[in-house]
């Protein structure tokens, strides 16, 4: 069948792709697929898994970028072979997303990864309603991460997720109360070691049971160390 593309998708392009920086990249979900802007008008493939419907895939890109004057470089890119099963699928998926975060940049063109991701500050945003599968109603929260860049002094609101490609477990996995202290979540080696010395940690719920304040859900029934001002 044909590809053919109208003018809504037209439009899509032109702000889409108008809205992603120089240098910026672009991987659309499930597509195998990853292309880099080059400059306004050329982009680059840069990776591509080998299978046919992935080359159909790019072939419609291909398409779609040309009928809105966009060029597309090719013959360069990372050919790679497809997962042979679902946890090899997760492992390349996640690795991708930490590349793909790798090159993303504040407004300023400032990388946010070479930023200090550890002065980052988890704070709650609000609470929603969202529809179950089963049709009832639940109640979720919803929080951010906010940084300062250090090149223009702009302030950086950053959904949790992106941030945990970003930062790794370690700074993802813990959380600054409003006094300083800091809870760290244990792996379970961790929790062993603590065990065998008898050393003291806490289980944490949906506040901190240092300051009664609420606490990320990502951080909910972890045990974690208590670490103090002090201790840094």
């Amino acid at each position: 069948m044909t590809f053919e593309v109208n003018e809504e998708m037209k439009n899509w392009a032109r702000e889409h792709f108008g809205s992603i920086g120089i240098g910026g990249i672009w991987s659309p979900d499930g597509a195998g697929l990853t292309y880099q802007k080059l400059d306004d008008n050329t982009w680059k493939l840069v990776k591509r898994m080998n299978h046919p419907d992935v080359m159909e895939n790019h072939a419609r890109f291909a398409t779609l970028m040309m009928a809105v004057g966009i060029n597309i470089a090719e013959g360069e890119q990372v050919d790679y072979e497809p997962p042979t099963n679902p946890e090899q699928a997760y492992v390349m998926e996640q690795q991708h997303k930490m590349e793909i975060a790798q090159t993303w940049t504040h407004d300023c063109g400032k990388r946010i990864c070479e930023m200090a991701l550890d002065e980052a500050v988890a704070y709650f945003v609000s609470e929603q309603e969202v529809l179950m599968e089963s049709g009832d109603t639940d109640t979720i929260e919803v929080w951010a991460y906010k940084m300062q860049c250090p090149e223009c002094d702009g302030e950086i609101n950053m959904d949790p997720d992106d941030y945990h490609l970003l930062a790794g477990d370690d700074l993802f996995m813990q959380f600054v109360d409003s006094d300083g202290t800091k809870l760290q979540a244990m792996t379970r080696r961790q929790m062993i070691e603590t065990a065998d010395t008898n050393e003291l940690g806490v289980l944490v719920g949906s506040c901190s049971p240092n300051t009664g304040a609420k606490v990320p859900p990502w951080m909910w029934g972890t045990y974690c160390r208590i670490i103090g001002d002090e201790e840094e």
